[in-house]
This record gives structure tokens, sequence and C-alpha cells, in this order.
């Protein structure tokens, strides 16, 4: 998502256009050869021009893919999959992330390149019921 960069000039901006319609004129503008984006309000009763310099697109959280790390950060603490760095000749594993030290449990922020959920379900009843049985 594109956002802008410096903090006052966002706040100003924000009290006439929201984060999604500065991010929807800059997804339409920004590769068009000009040198600024073009954003105006719903009624189209004003209209401003933002240098394209000010901007910087900031990935988006994917919980269905991989996400970039450390531009982002697991929402939450849980087991996730990391790609690891060359150091692992970029293997795939399962590490733990911890949200309150902000890190991985078995490797460096530096060995992680990216990180997705890690979705498993538990096995269902009728496998557990077989389980139970050949242990009796």
């Amino acid at each position: 998502m594109w956002k802008i960069k410096d903090p006052t000039l966002k706040e100003k901006i924000m009290q006439l256009l929201s984060d999604e319609s500065i991010a929807k004129r800059c997804q339409d503008q920004m590769t068009d050869g000009s040198n600024y984006i073009l954003a105006s309000d719903d009624d189209q009763k004003f209209s401003i021009s933002i240098v394209k310099d000010l901007f910087e697109n900031v990935p988006e959280y994917n919980p269905d893919g991989w996400n970039p790390f450390p531009a982002l950060r697991p929402p939450r603490p849980g087991n996730y999959l990391v790609y690891l760095n060359r150091r692992f000749e970029h293997q795939i594993r399962v590490s733990y992330f911890n949200t309150d030290f902000r890190s991985w449990d078995q490797y460096s922020g530096a060995a992680v390149l990216a990180f997705r959920e890690l979705e498993i379900e538990p096995p269902d009843d009728d496998i557990l019921k077989f389980s139970a049985y050949k242990r009796e």
C-alpha cells in the first residue's frame, strides 16, 4: 500500500483524504510519467497534487501468503513457516515468533527473509479413535 513517508505531512493530508483514497490514486498514477499524484475528494470539490517522492510502497500483511521480514512482522505470537537466507541454504523451517521480544525463537532476524502463517489442522475423530484402539 502506498503511504506518505513524512508523518507531519501525512497528518495534514489525512484531514482531507483517507489512506485508502491516497493508496488508490498512487496505484493508478505512480507509473504515469508525471512527478506528482493528483488526488481529490469524493465530491470533486477540491484536488491537490503531491510529489511522488513523498510516498513509499509499504507491503501489507498477507495471512495466506509469504510476507517479507523484517519489513513486516507477524501480527500475533505463534508458529510460522520461515524462509531462511543463504547461510541456511534457502531452507523453509518452522519457528515461533514471540511478539513480546519481537523475535524468532530459533533464528536471528537476519536469517529470516520471509514468513507465512502455519496452518495445520488437527487429526479428525476417526484417526484419533483408530489410534486409541490400537493402544489398548
